[in-house]
């Protein structure tokens, strides 16, 4: 009975500012860890624990003790070093409303805009498809991609089936790199995607594979690639590719990630 008396006065005695401050911290946490797990970093992160608790136990060790001391500092900072990008990924989120807010916030249009835009890229896509034309196109999210621009050629134009056609053409000057997509506008085009490292992807992945992969798992952009050999569609997000798609199932799944669940039953996934 004293047990549950101390429960109940703990639990009287909390109040909503405890629960605020409870939940903040559990985000923050768990932010921490989805960045962690995301980054391929937990193995870093074992052997950062390892060390820290070989200096714990070892304090009856002065001279081993001393040693590790000396290396902690310089380690911290050879941590954060490593981490750099991961870093600097989370402060450019914090930085931004759409922290914790939905999956297309740079795109932020109206439903018929955005079904417009998944409309136009369907078209140009089946048409890569059935004529076997190499294409990567990246829809920016969260993630700003001014890095990946400025290795292009700006455009700053609407976008439309015509315009992607023109652009992957293989007598274009701009076919070989990749579009990059904010909200309406192509804002550039011929652009330098990093190449996965992936130890997990198919020798048999072509470069542009490679490059949708990669763009995926350093931003949380979505990327669509077109084989060259092969005509196959894929959709690069969130670190996995998800190749050999049929028009159906790309459209089906842009539409997830892009429209809000309202709006899905009006979206018609490509023209005629």
């Amino acid at each position: 009975m004293t047990w549950l008396q101390s429960l109940w006065n703990l639990l009287v005695s909390i109040t909503v500012l405890d629960v605020i401050d409870i939940i903040l911290v559990a985000v923050i946490v768990y932010c921490l860890l989805l960045l962690i797990r995301r980054s391929g970093a937990i193995s870093l992160i074992k052997g950062a624990i390892v060390i820290v608790v070989i200096f714990s136990i070892t304090t009856w060790l002065p001279t081993f003790n001393w040693l590790l001391s000396r290396v902690l500092v310089p380690g911290i900072i050879v941590l954060v070093i490593i981490f750099q990008p991961e870093l600097r990924t989370a402060l450019e989120r914090l930085g931004r409303t759409g922290f914790l807010g939905g999956a297309f916030s740079q795109m932020s249009l109206a439903p018929d805009d955005q079904q417009l835009i998944i409309n136009e890229v369907m078209e140009a896509v089946g048409g890569f498809s059935g004529s076997h034309t190499g294409a990567l196109i990246v829809f920016e999210r969260d993630t700003g991609l001014m890095e990946v621009t400025r290795t292009g050629k700006t455009l700053d134009s609407r976008v439309s089936a015509e315009l992607l056609g023109a652009i992957f053409h293989p007598k274009s000057p701009l076919h070989d790199g990749a579009v990059v997509i904010r909200g309406n506008t192509l804002v550039a085009a011929a652009c330098v995607l990093p190449y996965s490292e992936s130890p997990g992807l198919s020798a048999a992945a072509g470069m542009r594979h490679r490059a949708a992969l990669g763009i995926a798992e350093n931003t949380d952009a979505v990327c669509v690639v077109v084989s060259e050999e092969t005509g196959a569609m894929s959709l690069a997000v969130d670190g996995v590719l998800n190749r050999r798609l049929d028009r159906a199932e790309l459209a089906e799944r842009l539409m997830d990630l892009f429209e809000a669940p309202e709006e899905k039953s009006r979206l018609l996934f490509w023209k005629k």
